[in-house]
């Protein structure tokens, strides 16, 4: 008769117990953490409250009230999600480095890809929750009807706030100091929100327009948030409403369009797993 120890020695493994183990558990202790943290609490909950201002302003007005509510939620989304996605991803890998927690995680089996999968994915679904709760409650308050046109704006929206967590915690990987990291990400929430589009503008005047439409339009739709603005703007409103507004941008091609949030999201997660793996060579 053969021994428990041995049946247990031959006793084929799950197949799918090992494989992600540590970076699944990374998600939910990280979706767990940035749930309670109260800067995140508080950006999200005001994000909540004018979102329900919004939508009960555009059922209070007379007409269509969806030519009023979704592109002003699509500017109060434009400004809040990319600030509530850079607080969640400024700390991830440097909040490690500075309680001397990241040597432990980095000694566990764990590759390092995998750990900064594992910090992005629980964040980012802390970013998807708090983007629910607002333009949920924003739903809630509209007028009748109006709920499937805002409904239109989650995909897009969390879109924008996964492509600024993704920067946030490349920036997170670089930097050495918490407090930097966060003197960074507000600079970078400035300079991709507010500043971009005078950067712009002021290229045109300097050169007197000389820069071609085509030019402006990549470099509108090579920002995120610009990106998010205009098609949105576009989708809402028609193929002239940004016409209407004054902005002669030519969006580009739904495949492009993709691909272009698909280098934002992805492309900063890969450089940071780069870059931890060079700092934990060295």
């Amino acid at each position: 008769m053969t021994s428990s120890t041995e049946r247990s020695e031959r006793a084929p493994a799950p197949i799918f117990a090992f494989p992600f183990r540590v970076g699944r558990a990374l998600a939910f202790h990280e979706l767990r953490e940035r749930t309670r943290d109260r800067w995140v609490l508080v950006i999200s909950a005001l994000f909540a409250l004018l979102a329900s201002a919004v939508g009960l302003y555009g059922r209070s007005a007379e007409g269509n009230a969806a030519a009023i509510t979704g592109p002003s939620l699509v500017t109060l989304a434009s400004l809040f999600v990319p600030l509530v996605a850079l607080a969640l991803g400024y700390d991830a890998i440097v909040g490690e480095r500075e309680r001397n927690t990241l040597g432990l995680l980095l000694s566990m089996p764990v590759a390092r890809t995998e750990v900064i999968v594992g910090k992005f994915v629980g964040r980012a679904l802390a970013l998807c929750l708090a983007v629910g709760l607002g333009l949920g409650a924003a739903m809630l308050a509209a007028a009748p009807g109006e709920a499937r046109t805002l409904a239109a704006l989650l995909g897009p929206t969390m879109a924008l706030g996964l492509a600024f967590v993704s920067v946030g915690l490349l920036v997170s990987t670089l930097v050495s100091r918490q407090s930097t990291a966060a003197s960074v990400v507000v600079a970078i929430w400035f300079l991709f929100v507010f500043f971009y589009d005078l950067g712009l503008l002021a290229i045109l005047v300097a050169t007197e327009g000389a820069i071609g439409d085509e030019l402006v339009s990549s470099l509108v739709v090579g920002n995120p948030t610009g990106l998010y603005r205009v098609s949105l703007l576009a989708s809402l409103g028609g193929e002239n409403a940004l016409t209407d507004l004054g902005l002669d941008v030519s969006l580009p091609s739904a495949s492009a369009r993709g691909a272009i949030w698909c280098a934002w999201i992805f492309g900063p997660i890969a450089l940071s797993a780069a870059a931890l793996s060079r700092r934990a060579l060295r």
